[in-house]
């Protein structure tokens, strides 16, 4: 494994102590030095490359780095190396690569996502009775820090308490958002943070390459573990660069009345807390990160989404339905054009084929989706118009029934289940090679659904409803009708989709995988995420942090031919099905 090592910069130098290099060779792994830079596009290419991440120590923080006034016992700062190591960090872990931090480098954790530091321990902290820069050898432990029960640290060293050496004036003030202090002092200073969102990014204070060149063995698991990960992190981008990864639902057109564009990486919004899915009726705006954009995809090496024109369910009259095809219209067509502005870097999809091509032209892909038949309006004539434009499936309703069939939420039931126009609808999609999705449909109008449609059909955003009882979720009864028809369920991260009390991470999703794939086997499940409306889990928030299910399924054993399926083969499969068999 390729461990990057981040440099000191000392009289123009970018070096670093051979008790990094030894300790990582030690551990398995193979030292790549990255030179000090500030060239965004020269770090990419290294970050690229290599597999996990080392910040090494030695030297101060600038405090305005993290909005605090520089104390006045700090003087030996580099402001050059504070933004290299800064950037280093901030887009390794976008990328999902294991990160370990040693001294300056835990601090370094800490500042490059928000945490503020103590920037002279002697002065801030008083009453210490410890020297947290010991003048005796840095291979030797001179005081004891506490490590907490519950914490990967703990595990990793199978210790409580130990001793460590001391070379540093500053440290971590409070654990940064995202982080969780796991170590301390007997004067209460941290010594340690880890992860809350189950990634492999952890910072210790003291310097275990130090003591290891001392043949303490006792720190050579936090190297091991760094190399562990890496593994696992390559493996997993081997894999994304060899198969075909598609999330089959997100709602980033949602977000397009606030200017967004899906080519860049888009600032922090200010958005009606109505779109997160609040009670509110409107009023104070309300902070929003993006969660798909074409630079994330690329960060979590993830080929194509299909963005959804959607569409709240509103009134049925004949004015209201024929508003409903315009902005389903509209939406897409700002879909398509933002695509154009970004050609160099993205294309739109209408069959695998066309994702094929794009990857190998070295491009993302999106493909076009209605969520919600109301877009329809009352003219089955507007299948046509939207199978032109290229959309490649339609989900039949949203929350709330509508003319074609009965919701599983908000429903009166006045259908039972599609109504005579909702048979027609699934006629006509099946002839215009359309997809036709049941996600928000009831269970009696699915089955109606596959009764009618002569190919497989598809839950774009759903799980499992033995795991989570959600009316939205799939029953065992469902799930196996759906694969003994040939379709796929496409594993929607909506917290509450995947456990009752919303606490879910990435675990929970490949839970969710896991037990359609001992019901009804491996040919019949994938990913629709639902990020950007309402999808998201710990550690899996964003389409950029989709590494993480992939790492969590080779975890769990399975092989390359099966995570390919997971991704987007048998989506593809599906696709190819009822393409081949529509009437165009």
């Amino acid at each position: 494994m390729l461990i990057g090592l981040s440099v000191n910069h000392k009289e123009g130098l970018s070096c670093i102590h051979n008790a990094y290099v030894e300790a990582v060779i030690k551990a398995g792994g193979s030292p790549v030095l990255i030179p000090l830079t500030n060239n965004a596009q020269v770090l990419e290419d290294i970050l690229s490359q290599i597999d996990g991440l080392i910040l090494s120590g030695g030297g101060d923080i600038y405090a305005p780095l993290f909005n605090e006034a520089l104390h006045p016992s700090v003087e030996s700062y580099d402001l050059e190396r504070d933004r290299y190591d800064i950037q280093l960090t901030q887009r390794a872990a976008a990328k999902q690569m294991p990160i370990l931090g040693i001294c300056r480098g835990c601090q370094l954790i800490n500042v490059a996502f928000g945490g503020k530091l103590i920037q002279d321990i002697p002065s801030q902290i008083p009453d210490s009775k410890i020297n947290h820069n010991q003048p005796d050898s840095k291979t030797q432990g001179v005081h004891a820090v506490n490590i907490s029960a519950h914490s990967k640290l703990g595990v990793l060293l199978n210790a409580d308490r130990l001793l460590v050496n001391s070379i540093h004036h500053q440290a971590v003030k409070e654990a940064a958002p995202g982080f969780e202090a796991v170590a301390f002092s007997d004067d209460g200073v941290i010594e340690a943070i880890e992860s809350t969102e189950e990634k492999s990014i952890l910072g210790v204070q003291w310097h275990p390459e130090q003591m290891l060149a001392e043949e303490n063995e006792a720190m050579l698991p936090l190297f091991k573990n760094t190399i562990d990960e890496a593994e696992l992190y390559r493996k997993a981008k081997e894999i994304h660069r060899r198969i075909y990864s598609i999330d089959s639902h997100c709602d980033t057109p949602m977000y397009f009345p606030y200017k967004i564009d899906i080519g860049v990486r888009n600032p922090k919004l200010k958005v009606d807390p109505r779109l997160l899915g609040a009670a509110s009726e409107g009023g104070t705006l309300v902070p929003y990160q993006l969660q798909v954009e074409v630079p994330r995809m690329q960060d979590g090496l993830i080929d194509a989404v299909f963005m959804a024109a959607y569409l709240k369910q509103g009134l049925r009259t004949p004015t209201a339905s024929q508003q409903a095809v315009k902005k389903a219209e509209s939406i897409l067509q700002k879909v398509i054009q933002q695509v154009e502005d970004h050609k160099d870097i993205v294309g739109i999809a209408k069959s695998a084929n066309d994702l094929k091509r794009l990857k190998k032209e070295g491009k993302k892909a999106i493909f076009l989706c209605i969520e919600n038949g109301y877009g329809l309006g009352k003219d089955i004539g507007n299948v046509k118009k939207f199978a032109d434009l290229g959309v490649r499936y339609i989900t039949l309703c949203h929350n709330g029934d509508n003319d074609i069939c009965d919701s599983a939420l908000k429903s009166l039931s006045e259908h039972n289940g599609l109504s005579e126009f909702g048979k027609e609808v699934v006629k006509e999609m099946n002839r215009r090679g359309i997809m036709v999705d049941i996600s928000h449909t009831s269970e009696k109008t699915s089955f109606d659904v596959l009764e009618i449609s002569k190919v497989p059909v598809i839950a774009s955003h759903s799980s499992v409803k033995a795991l989570c009882p959600h009316a939205r979720n799939i029953s065992d009864r469902l799930m196996r009708a759906i694969a003994d028809k040939g379709g796929v369920i496409q594993i929607c991260f909506y917290t509450y989709f995947l456990r009752k009390d919303g606490r879910s991470t990435v675990k929970d999703i490949v839970d969710h995988i896991d037990y359609v794939v001992k019901t009804v086997g491996i040919d019949y499940v994938g990913i629709g995420s639902d990020f950007d409306g309402g999808g998201g889990v710990k550690g899996v928030n964003a389409i950029n942090e989709m590494p993480q299910v992939t790492m969590e399924l080779l975890r769990r054993g399975y092989s390359e031919e099966e995570i390919g399926k997971i991704w987007g083969g048998n989506l593809m499969r599906v696709m190819d099905i009822v393409q081949k068999n529509s009437e165009l």
